[in-house]
């Protein structure tokens, strides 16, 4: 998802790329109910060990779905990336925001990977290294990675025209 933000595209990560998830919760939710005639012991009150295995089971199978389907909202607010005209910026963090900048003058690699279902429903992860040790930004999960690969692109040999522009005076 891109949004216009100060003169700046604001990407998040895609729903789509959290395909893994829902087949999983999908398949989690066979599993259960293919147990579910087996729970015939099934009480709110307990009062034998095999009693709690039914309440348990139920328990572990509504936290893992919950948590599968929680997973891409959370990564949609916890993280997102701008693209300015001077830099690629990655923001994360709830409570403290941790800040990563790579200025584009500063790029020295942009690439794309997708795998075969990332292929199929145009997503995958765009791998921005600054000339720095440890200084890259891994933008996973962008919905039309070749369309960010081309703006970056872009962005850093306008950039580096303008710095040997400028040189030359």
């Amino acid at each position: 998802m891109k949004k216009l933000h100060e003169k700046s595209l604001v990407y998040r990560t895609s729903h789509i790329s959290f395909m893994s998830n829902y087949f999983t919760v999908i398949l989690a939710i066979v599993v259960f109910l293919l147990l579910l005639p087996n729970m015939k012991q099934f009480t709110f009150f307990p009062k034998t060990v095999n009693e709690y295995l039914p309440i348990l089971t139920t328990l572990t199978f509504f936290i893992l779905i919950a948590a599968l389907l929680e997973q891409p909202s959370m990564e949609r607010w916890m993280r997102h990336y701008i693209i300015t005209n001077n830099e690629i910026i990655k923001v994360e963090g709830i409570l403290t925001k941790r800040r990563i900048t790579i200025p584009f003058q500063s790029v020295s690699d942009v690439r794309v990977e997708k795998g075969v279902i990332g292929r199929i429903f145009n997503f995958g992860t765009v791998h921005v290294t600054g000339l720095g040790k440890d200084n890259s930004i891994v933008m996973k999960g962008m919905h039309n990675p070749e369309e960010i690969y081309h703006i970056a692109q872009n962005k850093i040999s306008l950039m580096r025209k303008f710095v040997i522009k400028r040189k030359s005076y």
